[in-house]
């Protein structure tokens, strides 16, 4: 008996504490729902912890110590600087996650989320011989604005690790094609975005607007998610002083501007109560998410054109706006706008992000307008939603699962699944070319990267 004919153990891994993680979570669901032995592992800066999700899952955190990081740089005569650093430190978190799934169970298959835990990918080869699926989040050597350094050890770690994948998930065309190009070992990539599970939608009750203090009729404009740098959120700030007074834009979240947002949030305005410009509210719980976004009458995502990462992105808000019946402003980056314009779920602005645009759009859209993209929007959820694409990942999974052949080496090239390079993705899949091609900019950044390890 294969391990295809039976319940997989399964481990999947990941640099952070799971619980805002979507893919992560979305992921170990669909292999539990199947029946599978599913159990998370990740990080913590706190003390480490074991707890088990709503579904059953459990979770094991581990402590990140990174106190040995410069004895170990001493040890192995590692030279002095920022690339050992940045290098040993990835490694000694890579191997902390090994040791949580070593010492919990024997797994048949181990899922790696992100390149950080991939760093140990050789250890769970020699520990337990089983096959390793790879999901690619992000382009980790042109993250926004990252420097030159990380993008190095970002670089080293895929290059050195890649060997190790037997199954290689990524998000769309865009960035499969930059992996495809850039790292030859891997195999052809199994698409699947960030979409969100099909859920029935109860009727708005309310709490965004409350929480938020405006009054239950204003028309908000949402951005959700982590309040990190290069995501547009000090353009949206600009926008909301040129924004009519039925609008309030609501930032929904946490992070690093989370203090600059307030301080806006707080100023003096002569806005009557309850029509705030900005306002902001904690974020919510992934559960419940998309009771929170429902509230919103536009969802943003303002993402800034700081590198490869965020031209070709498709995150989760991509997918979350429009499950809860909310319409989108983006930036018209290549994947995102393929996305709106094709099924009419919003509109997008100039990679600039003027302000001034963003206002002019906004204030310009009617009643009807809204309601008519609203529509497209719950069109949309219906056919292109988690459920849709899950079964690319079971069929990832089967394939591996099975011991391989002489003439059939474990790798992810099986008839059933689609991979970005067969020509047969779902019809939301860009044809022909990716927006990456178009942008001719895969080759600017590869020689980029070549320089970077070369010094050339």
């Amino acid at each position: 008996m294969t391990r295809r004919d039976q319940n997989m153990r399964i481990a999947a891994v990941v640099h952070n504490e799971v619980r805002h993680d979507a893919r992560v979570l979305k992921s170990a669901s669909t292999m539990k729902a199947r029946g599978h032995d599913v159990r998370l592992f990740g990080l913590t800066a706190g003390e480490s912890e074991s707890f088990s999700l709503p579904n059953g899952i459990p979770v094991r955190l581990e402590h990140r110590d990174l106190s040995d990081r410069t004895p170990r740089i001493v040890r192995e005569q590692l030279p002095r600087g920022r690339d050992s650093a940045i290098w040993t430190s990835f490694r000694i978190q890579g191997e902390t996650v090994f040791q949580a799934v070593k010492a919990e169970f024997v797994p048949d298959i181990v899922h790696i989320h992100d390149h950080l835990a991939l760093a140990a990918a050789g250890l769970y080869k020699e520990a337990f011989d089983c096959p390793l699926i790879w999901d690619a989040h992000e382009i980790y050597e042109d993250l926004a604005s990252i420097e030159d350094v990380r993008a190095v050890v970002n670089a080293r770690i895929i290059e050195q690790n890649a060997g190790h994948v037997d199954g290689f998930v990524t998000l769309n065309r865009s960035i499969a094609q930059f992996y495809r190009e850039q790292y030859a070992s891997l195999p052809e990539a199994v698409l699947v975005p960030n979409a969100v599970e099909r859920v029935a939608q109860t009727s708005y009750d309310g709490r965004l607007h409350a929480a938020a203090g405006v009054e239950p009729g204003q028309k908000i404009l949402l951005f959700q998610g982590g309040f990190s740098p290069h995501r547009g959120i000090p353009n949206l700030l600009e926008a909301a002083a040129l924004l009519d007074e039925q609008w309030t834009v609501v930032f929904m979240g946490w992070g690093k501007l989370e203090e600059e947002i307030r301080a806006v949030a707080e100023e003096t305005s002569s806005r009557p109560a309850g029509r705030p410009r900005v306002a902001i509210v904690p974020g919510a719980p992934q559960d419940e998410l998309l009771s929170w976004t429902a509230g919103a009458a536009l969802g943003a995502i303002p993402y800034e054109n700081t590198g490869l990462n965020h031209l070709y992105c498709s995150p989760n808000k991509l997918w979350e706006y429009p499950a809860a019946g909310v319409p989108i402003l983006a930036t018209d980056m290549p994947e995102m706008k393929h996305k709106i314009e094709t099924h009419g779920i919003g509109f997008t602005v100039g990679r600039e992000l003027d302000p001034r645009e963003i206002a002019a759009k906004v204030n310009a859209l009617t009643d009807d307008e809204l309601a008519t993209l609203a529509l497209n929007c719950g069109s949309f959820a219906d056919v292109d939603n988690w459920q849709r694409y899950e079964s690319r990942l079971e069929g990832l999974y089967a394939k591996l699962a099975g011991p391989p052949t002489l003439d059939e080496p474990r790798r992810a090239h099986d008839a059933a699944v689609p991979t970005a390079g067969d020509g047969r993705g779902a019809p939301e899949d860009l044809p022909g070319d990716s927006p990456a091609r178009e942008e001719g900019l895969l080759q600017r950044v590869s020689a980029g990267i070549a320089r970077l390890f070369t010094g050339k």
